[in-house]
């Protein structure tokens, strides 16, 4: 018998800050949910469940988790809530978890993720989509959620909201207390959440800073403010139309953060390993060689970090 559309099943991909909180909230609310975890962090949640630390207190929720190679299902909503240096290790299991009605979701802080998605995963449909969230792993098994903010946003590049399958996940998400919006001009939308984690991942990777800072008055807000205004000049550039003064709904998003609340990327940066400084950082770059539009924060940022253009081409950390 074909299930009904109102039981959708969700599989999360990765299990980190951004997905074991979806994961997490839905399966709390009783939703069918698969999360897909490893290592040490797959092995705690199966022995104790999920631990989300959160300013009001600890939940403490039974998830399924398994690892790529045992899920066997088909599911009907795929988050993806990996880094953006480990998308390319998704796309087999997404294929394989896929039916002819799957709608994909990524949920990555790179602009224009669900467009190349949609390229190496011909006849699934990929959409665009963002998470405010500030989540991280405290230690296996338990997750940490900085702030009240949790807000999922996607939508179709054609601005289309009729989808019944998005339109179920919208309910199901809000009905678990997660804010969802299914998005009728989600490149708008997705493009304002990258003038927020692109600027702040930028400013503190710069000065090594956190939200405190930048919600003071002092070089770590100024330069947040300039970094958040040249991604407007850019939208503007590339006919967006955010229709809101971006620099002043960012700081709100900022004051919603717990002081000591870091970008992921930043923590990535202090650890040593892959970070997406490329997609945050010097992308931003690139595209105001693109368009021509000036973005001297940015530049001043990706020079740092040994980014420089090259005779007007995409340019390169050195």
């Amino acid at each position: 018998m074909e299930r009904k559309i109102q039981e959708l099943r969700y599989l999360v991909i990765g299990a980190g800050g951004t997905g074991g909180c979806i994961a997490g909230f839905l399966a709390k609310g009783g939703r069918d949910v698969a999360l897909i975890a490893r290592g040490v962090h797959l092995e705690a949640i199966r022995r104790n469940g999920l631990k989300i630390i959160r300013p009001d207190g600890v939940l403490s929720i039974s998830v399924h988790a398994e690892e790529e190679k045992e899920y066997k299902d088909k599911a009907d909503v795929i988050f993806v809530c990996v880094k953006d240096y480990s998308l390319d290790s998704t796309y087999e299991l997404i294929k394989k978890a896929s039916h002819k009605d799957t709608v994909v979701i990524p949920l990555l802080n790179i602009y224009g993720t669900g467009e190349r998605m949609s390229d190496r995963l011909p006849g699934i449909r990929v959409l665009n989509g963002c998470i405010y969230i500030a989540g991280s792993i405290e230690c296996p098994g338990v997750l940490r959620q900085s702030g009240e903010i949790f807000r999922i946003v996607y939508g179709s590049v054609d601005g289309g909201t009729e989808d019944p399958v998005c339109r179920q996940a919208e309910e199901d998400l809000r009905a678990c207390g997660i804010e969802a919006v299914y998005s009728d001009d989600v490149r708008r939308d997705t493009f304002k959440k990258y003038s927020f984690v692109s600027a702040m991942a930028a400013v503190g990777a710069y000065y090594g800073s956190n939200a405190g800072d930048a919600k003071r008055e002092g070089a770590v807000r100024s330069m947040f403010i300039s970094c958040v205004k040249e991604i407007e000049a850019l939208a503007e550039a590339m006919g967006i139309d955010f229709g809101e003064d971006m620099a002043e709904v960012n700081l709100k998003v900022l004051h919603g953060l717990a002081d000591d609340c870091t970008a992921s990327m930043q923590k990535d940066l202090e650890k040593g390993g892959q970070t997406e400084m490329d997609g945050l950082v010097f992308e931003v770059v690139r595209l105001g060689n693109k368009y021509h539009v000036p973005v001297p924060g940015y530049v001043l940022i990706a020079e740092k970090f040994k980014f420089h253009l090259e005779d007007g081409q995409a340019g390169q950390a050195k």
